[in-house]
């Protein structure tokens, strides 16, 4: 019978990130990765999302940073394998997107309506901001935006011992 051996603490590991960072977001084609909320530790957030149908973000809003939106084939091997059609709207301006492509947004500048739609290949959609914490613009509390993007979060370590205690 294997036992289980308690992980050696080191300096770095907790700079590791595995299970803690996927979700769940039902309106994307499957697990998303996402740090939104300092998780990294650093002064960036990211999002990770398959999208094989088509979708419509449609709140034109700003942040107070920069934030690159990654539209990226779905091909590990080609990258650039990219069969889908995007209206990418920023300052007014209406933009279209058909081969892969990162969208660079300034700070203060608004974007959206970003509307795919077109998918015949699923495609990968990368967000990074440069800001620790990310929030909905125009949004007070990041846990109102996860009950709006109906996001699935794994209960903590913390919450499943108390859980069991109570049973």
């Amino acid at each position: 019978m294997a036992t289980k051996t308690k992980a050696k603490k080191t300096k770095y590991g907790k700079c590791i990130h595995t299970k803690d960072l996927i979700r769940n977001i039902p309106y994307y084609g499957g697990k998303s990765i996402v740090a939104h909320d300092g998780e990294l530790d650093a002064d960036v957030s990211i999002g990770y999302h398959c999208i094989a149908k088509p979708i419509n973000f449609d709140e034109p809003h700003a942040h107070n940073f920069p934030e690159m939106l990654c539209f990226i084939g779905g091909n590990p091997k080609d990258i650039t394998d990219f069969d889908a059609e995007i209206d990418f709207t920023m300052g007014g301006e209406t933009h279209k997107i058909n081969k892969a492509a990162v969208v660079s947004i300034p700070s203060n500048v608004e974007h959206c309506p970003v509307n795919i739609k077109k998918v015949n290949k699923p495609l990968i959609f990368l967000e990074i901001s440069l800001t620790r914490i990310w929030k909905p613009a125009g949004r007070n509390k990041k846990k109102k935006a996860d009950l709006i993007n109906k996001v699935e979060k794994k209960p903590s370590a913390k919450a499943k011992s108390k859980a069991k205690k109570k049973k």
